[in-house]
């Protein structure tokens, strides 16, 4: 009798056990310190693959999309779609210092001067710790995080934080101060995965990955 009644009292502290971790809520990572966190991690970033995404339109943008790597020292090369007049059309860039390379879909390579690119979009400074993605992000408030998913393939912290105009005006065109962002920070290594910026006409997504690969970026020939 004795021995049934241990058995019973041990199968009970089991259950309740059992339910009682069940019942436990994983706590998220807050996020003023995830958003500083990512901050710092981008600041160190040498090189990344980045990826841009405008949805919706206005008269004042005319970026599509972009696609390409670039270094911390502003040199960039990719592609980008861009709006023109009732067309969409497909752009090779290299950006060399102050010196735009620029394959139009039909004819040789143009050489401008990099204030070309800011008529539609200059990648240049998205790794410049100063006034690049790194100083947007420091610039975030509000901050809270949201889940623990995947982005990208990169188990990431979603956060939403909302950003000033500036420094992130610069790198998002149309940047809505008033909405909230979301971003989704790495669980490893703090980097920005993605983004989610409201505009004045949409979204703008920016997505980067293969930080620190060895990138070698030459003028076209």
């Amino acid at each position: 009798m004795r021995l049934a009644t241990l058995f019973a009292a041990l199968i009970i502290a089991l259950v309740t056990s059992c339910s009682g971790s069940g019942g436990q809520k994983t706590t998220l990572p807050d996020g003023a310190a995830l958003l500083a966190d990512s901050a710092k991690a981008m600041r160190a970033v040498t090189t990344t693959h980045f990826a841009v995404d405008v949805q919706g339109s206005t008269p004042g943008v005319q970026l599509r999309s972009a696609d390409g790597r670039l270094t911390r020292e502003g040199s960039a090369q990719g592609s980008a779609r861009v709006d023109e007049g009732r067309q969409t059309l497909e752009l090779q860039f290299v950006i060399i210092g102050q010196t735009l390379y620029l394959r139009p879909p039909t004819g040789p390579v143009q050489k401008l001067p990099l204030s070309f690119a800011g008529a539609v979009y200059d990648p240049s400074a998205i790794l410049n710790p100063d006034k690049g993605i790194a100083a947007g992000l420091a610039s975030g408030t509000g901050a809270t995080t949201e889940a623990r998913e995947q982005a990208d393939g990169v188990d990431s912290y979603r956060l939403r934080v909302k950003f000033p105009a500036q420094p992130l005006g610069a790198l998002v065109p149309g940047l809505d101060p008033d909405k909230t962002s979301e971003i989704w920070v790495a669980a490893q290594g703090s980097q920005l995965v993605k983004a989610q910026f409201p505009t004045s006409y949409g979204t703008a997504t920016v997505r980067f990955s293969d930080f620190d690969a060895p990138v070698t970026i030459t003028p076209p020939a």
